[in-house]
């Protein structure tokens, strides 16, 4: 999963140069309320969503995110 390290950095550079948060969600095909969501912690994004802010800002990738490992917990079915 795809973690943001500083959302508030995050949110300073996507909004830098007189853009607003829906200014950039409409440049990169989502809805103002998923980069929001991101943008706050609510939500992690997904992979295109990370490569096109990086794109957008011209940063590297880890400086803003970090891809943490989910491990899922795996049963057995008893029969």
């Amino acid at each position: 999963m795809i973690v943001v390290k500083n959302p508030h950095k995050l949110k300073e550079d996507l909004t830098s140069n007189g853009k607003t948060i829906t200014s950039t969600a409409k440049e990169l095909g989502y809805s103002k309320a998923y980069i929001s969501s991101i943008i706050t912690g609510i939500r992690n994004p997904n992979e295109k969503v990370s490569i096109g802010i990086c794109e957008l800002t011209g940063k590297q990738f880890e400086e803003y995110f970090f891809i943490q490992n989910v491990h899922k917990k795996i049963t057995k079915n008893a029969d």
